[in-house]
Parts: structure tokens; sequence; C-alpha cells
């Protein structure tokens, strides 16, 4: 009815109520402003900041010739600094500011109905971005506010328009929640925008240097969540989390394995089938809630082949998702936890992974021959090194000291820094083994993690970030696992990096309130998996936990809708309640007819009586047949002799003050 009645549609709302509404709207833009590019954040200010201005003068609206001169001008700078006018950035960035300069033409009520409901739309647009679980209060404020506004287009006080909105919010969630659970879902979350190319999720680069690792290890941020099939709790000294190969050397920087290529074929990997056979396989299946970098995904030395769709491997057995997309995902893989990676190397290979730089680490080489010489195979060399990193009493530290020079790195840190973080002992490690023509690879992704124990989960972090190496073993035909990082503190690998550094450089790696993050981190995990990635897989076991999965699906629909109409009846009571209380027909109708052609506050119109309202209607041209018999039934009930009729009578008139409102 509302929204089909033009005359009060044309009223303009109270400059508090427009205020109101832009604060609602900077609410509800506010995750975008972390995530956008900094100069549309600062139109979008700009231009917030000169309508919020414009309501505290006499101008109610910008001509149309001005609007048009600003929407081109906010979609070609979007254009300059986005790149583009599609994707994700582009779209929500121009969504943001096609809503505020909506906001510029805001002058009646139904110019904000309309703007109101486009910030519903800005809202999901903020979801795309961030899936955390800070978004769950940030959400629920603006559904608040959302359902307040409602209620103050609707003409009702901004105390109660609060009020209501907070109820109907808390009725409103048991319905929410059973029909989140029963909507028909896909196999993967509702939104898979892909990713842009600029973005990288876990911080791991395709490129190695001094410092790539240990930058990350800085951030507590969260990579991942794991939970292992039949709560397996693996020991932290064995999760060796793959993610990127490096295998080529460039002036002393390495550089990963393009992605195009694989190596999947000459893998020898066991099938699941005959490790489940084994009581000593080491093989454990687990789900990883992450968002993939580009497609990469971490994977447990060494992950099995997979029989889902949509996976793939890359060269050094690392794991690919061939629909790389933003947000979180659920993947279930298989993984025996083993050191070993088989694998049949024809010369080429054998080539690649023995080339460095010519001319580069005299000193490095020099000591590889030495350990060389007096090694009988591989192994004994590779223990060699280990001991030799043992003995010369290296330190494993954030802050390693550097020499300037560029060129001579590994020589420095083996004979004169004598400090380093894994990466510094991964690439020395494979810069001695390849240096005697040993084939060897440096292997970059996470060790280890923190156990949840109550909610039997991992959580993988930023600082959980590590490199190891990997050594051919010729006369045994496979990949070893070499973690040089163990020489010099096994404390890393058993109990996590905040174990292995000095005090001094702890500080960042753990909460400063470990209670609160506990609830946080546990928030998190379960906002992730019941919430952000709930799919039909989450849908299924809700089912099956509430012993529903196996009945007849006409019985299923019967028993949702049940629960729905269940989940109604607080709410439907309410609003039946309120109804009852608050309708005063009389007063409602009047009311009704004086917003409707009367401009004024609240006390303005109050003030105005029936003979007045009929002389306003008669100057207007208004007053036709039925108002007039309306207005003077009011009168005669209000102040005639025989009195209020009862209330029936009452909503009756009320019904045809409506309809003649609306045929104004």
């Amino acid at each position: 009815m509302w929204l089909a009645d033009p005359v009060f549609l044309r009223k303009s709302p109270s400059v508090r109520t427009q205020l109101i509404l832009l604060l609602m709207l900077a609410w509800v833009s506010l995750p975008l402003l972390f995530e956008l590019p900094l100069s549309v954040c600062a139109a979008f200010a700009l231009l917030w900041i000169a309508r919020v201005a414009l309501l505290f003068t006499s101008i109610k609206k910008l001509p149309l010739w001005a609007l048009i001169i600003l929407l081109v001008a906010t979609s070609v700078w979007v254009y300059f600094r986005v790149g583009t006018i599609i994707g994700r950035d582009a779209s929500v960035s121009l969504l943001m500011l096609m809503i505020i300069l909506k906001a510029f033409e805001g002058e009646t009520l139904r110019d904000w109905q309309i703007l109101l409901l486009a910030q519903l739309v800005l809202m999901g647009g903020g979801l795309l971005f961030n899936q955390s679980i800070l978004m769950a209060p940030w959400l629920i404020v603006a559904l608040f506010c959302l359902i307040s506004s409602l209620g103050l287009l609707a003409g009702i006080k901004p105390m109660t328009a609060i009020r209501q909105g907070a109820v109907i919010l808390i009725l409103s969630f048991p319905l929410a929640v059973i029909l989140f659970i029963a909507m028909p879902r896909r196999n993967t979350p509702l939104w898979g925008v892909p990713q842009p190319q600029q973005s990288s999720v876990t911080g791991l680069s395709d490129t190695l240097e001094s410092g790539s690792v240990s930058n990350l290890i800085l951030s507590n941020e969260l990579a991942f969540n794991v939970i292992f099939d039949n709560d397996a709790i693996p020991r932290n000294a064995d999760m060796y989390w793959r993610v990127m190969v490096m295998g080529n050397n460039t002036d002393g920087k390495w550089h990963a394995v393009k992605e195009q290529y694989t190596d999947e074929d000459t893998l020898q990997l066991p099938s699941r089938a005959l490790l489940e056979q084994r009581t000593d396989s080491k093989m454990v299946g687990y789900q990883l809630i992450i968002q993939d970098d580009h497609g990469r995904l971490p994977a447990l030395d060494q992950p099995l082949p997979n029989e889902q769709f949509g996976f793939s491997r890359r060269v050094g057995n690392v794991v690919r998702v061939n629909n790389s997309r933003e947000g979180l995902r659920r993947v279930h893989l298989y993984s025996q936890m083993t050191p070993y990676l088989r694998q049949q190397m024809d010369q080429a290979l054998l080539n690649y992974y023995t080339q460095l730089p010519d001319g580069l680490n005299p000193e490095t080489r020099r000591l590889a021959k030495q350990l060389a010489d007096k090694s009988g195979g591989s192994e004994e060399f590779i223990n060699h090194i280990l001991a030799y990193f043992k003995s010369s009493h290296f330190q494993y530290t954030l802050t390693p000291k550097r020499n300037h020079e560029t060129q001579n790195k590994i020589d420095y840190f083996l004979f004169e820094g004598h400090e380093g973080f894994c990466e510094d002992y991964a690439d020395a490690m494979v810069w001695l083994a390849r240096s005697i023509g040993v084939p060897a690879r440096i292997v970059i992704g996470y060790q280890g993690g923190e156990y949840h124990p109550d909610n039997k989960f991992w959580q993988i972090r930023s600082k959980d970030a590590h490199a190891w190496t990997e050594i051919w073993i010729a006369e045994k035909g496979l990949w070893k696992r070499v973690d040089p990082t163990t020489a010099v503190s096994s404390v890393r690998i058993d109990k996590g990096v905040e174990s292995a550094l000095p005090a001094e450089q702890r500080a960042g790696l753990s909460s400063a309130f470990p209670l609160l993050q506990k609830y946080l981190d546990n928030g998190q995990f379960y906002w992730q998996q019941w919430v952000v990635n709930y799919d039909r897989g989450s849908q299924k076991s809700i089912l099956s936990w509430l012993n529903l999965k196996n009945i007849p699906i006409y019985v299923l629909i019967i028993v949702i809708i049940i629960a729905i109409v269940i989940t109604s009846l607080p709410l439907i009571f309410w609003l039946r309640r309120q109804g009852n209380v608050q309708t005063q027909p009389l007063t409602d109708g009047i009311n009704l007819l004086k917003q409707t052609i009367v401009e004024g506050e609240e006390s303005e119109l109050s003030a105005i009586g029936p003979l007045e309202l009929q002389n306003i209607l008669a100057e207007h041209n208004l007053l036709n047949e039925d108002l007039a018999a309306l207005l003077t039934q009011y009168i005669d009930w209000q102040y005639g002799a025989a009195g209020m009729p009862d209330i029936r009578s009452q909503r009756k008139w009320l019904r045809k003050m409506k309809k003649a409102v609306r045929n104004l």
C-alpha cells in the first residue's frame, strides 16, 4: 500500500531522518573503506561530507545536469584508479559511489526508500571482500539500522523505531536460522568471484630471497583452518604444508617453478586404497577451510592423488585448485606423512635441479667439495652439512646480520654471519648440494600449527610460514625432505616459531590477551565452518545429526514448513499485538491524511484540526466527495452527541480513508 501511494511518497523526510540514513550509509560502507583503493574511498568521503552539509542549507537536491557530471566524473575516476569498470573491485567501487550520488537527488520519501534498499545490496559487496567473524557484528548492526530506518521513513518516532527494530531483529532470528539451514545449497559457498590477479591471500611469494619468509613471521594473520579425520592429532614436527617449489636461481634469487608445468606422470605415489590396508601407512585425511591463493593450496607431505573434480598438481607434488575464486572453500585431502617422494627423473630434470649461477659463492662451492670428498653417498653428504650447521654455532634469528654485497650472500652467511632464518638455511643447503651436482630444491609453505583441543581443529597462521629443502637421493630414486633449520633450532620444528626466537623478537607473534584470542579463534572457526562455508556437505551433516537425512523428501519438506511456521509465530504474535495496542483507527486515518498533504514537523501537524484540514484540501482542489464525507463522519464521532462508534466501525472508516488517500 505504502509503495503505491504517490502523494505520500512525494513528501520529504525530516532533516534528522535524512542525517540518520546518511550515517547508516557510512556504516554500511565501512568495511569497503578498508578494501577499496584509497582514492575511491576519498571520493566517497568527500561526496558524503558534501551531502551532509547540504542538509543544513536550503538546497534539497542537486539539479539533473550536476548529477550527470558527477556520475561521469566518478565513473572515469574509478576507471583510472582501478584500471577497469568490470570485476569485483571496480563494480563495488562504482556501486558505492552511485549510491552516494543517489543521496544527492534524495528529496522525497521514495528517493530515500530506494537509497535504503540500495544499501542492502552494498552490504553484499562488503561480504565479497571480507568474510571474517568481525563481519558478523557489522552485519547485525547494519540490519538493525536498516529495519529501524524503515520505521523512521514511515513516520515513527526515533526511539520507537529503534526499539521496534531491535525487537523485530531478535524475533526474526529463529526464522532466519531455519531458512539459512533449509535453503537448498550448492557444493560450494554462494560467493565465487574470481580472484584479482594482484591479490595474495597467504602472503607466500613465488620468489625467495633473504627476508621473504621472516617478514611473514611477523604477522599473526590466520592462513587456514584444518580438521583431521577421526580426530587424529599429528605431531607438530610432522606437519609440513607444501605450497610451492623453488627450482631456478637467478642472480641469487630463487624462483618458483612455473605453474603451467607438471611432473604428475613421473610421481610414484601409493594409492589410497593400498595405504588404507596398512596399519603403518601414516596416511591421514583432513579438511582445509581456506581461501586459495591463485589456486595454490597447502597440502601435507606428501599429498596423495585426489579423485575430486577440479584439482590438479604441479611440479613438486603441490596441489592446485583449477578454478581459483574469492571466498573460503572447504577442501578434503589425503596425505601420507612421509619425508620421501618417489619420482622417475630423466636427465633433463636432474640437470634442472643442479643449475646454479656461474661464479657466485666460491667459498660455498669449496666447502661443498670438502664435505662431498669425505661422504660415501648423498645421505652421508646431507648429514655432513647438518653437522656443519650444528658445530659452527649458527643461530636462528629474525634479525640476522646481512652483508651489503648481493652476489655472494651464501658465502657471507656460512663463513661470517652465522645467523639466519629458515630461508637462509634452506638457501645454503641447496647451494651446497647443487655445487657438487646433487639435485636439490627449496620447498616453501607452512610448518606446524596451533591445536585447539576443545574443538579439535588446527589453525595455521602466517607466522608458521617456513622453507625447507628436498635433496635427490639417487641411490634410492627419491626426494628426501631435509630441514636444515632442525640442525640449529629443533625447537622451531617441535614447538613452533615462538619457542625458537629470543624473547625480544616474539613481540607481535602472540596476543596480549590470550583468553580473548582463544575465544576469537574458536568463533572464527565456527563462523567459517558453519556460516561462511556452509554448503551442501554441511547441510547433510546437520540433517544427519537431526536424524532427518534418510527420511522421504516430502516428509522433510513438511518438517521444514512446520519449523518455519513455529519460528514465525513469535514475530506474528508480536506484530498482531502491536497492531491491537497501537491501533487508533480515527487518529491513524486523520494523521495519514495530514502527512499526505501538509509539509511540516509532527508538532505542526498535530495543531491542525479537521475543519482546517478540510479548508486546506479545498484550497488545493483535493477535497472530493469521499474525503468530505469521511471528515464529516470524523467530526460527528469526535465531537457529536452520539459519541465514538465501536472499533469495527472505526476500522472500516480507516480503510476508506486509506483508499481515499491513495486516490489523491
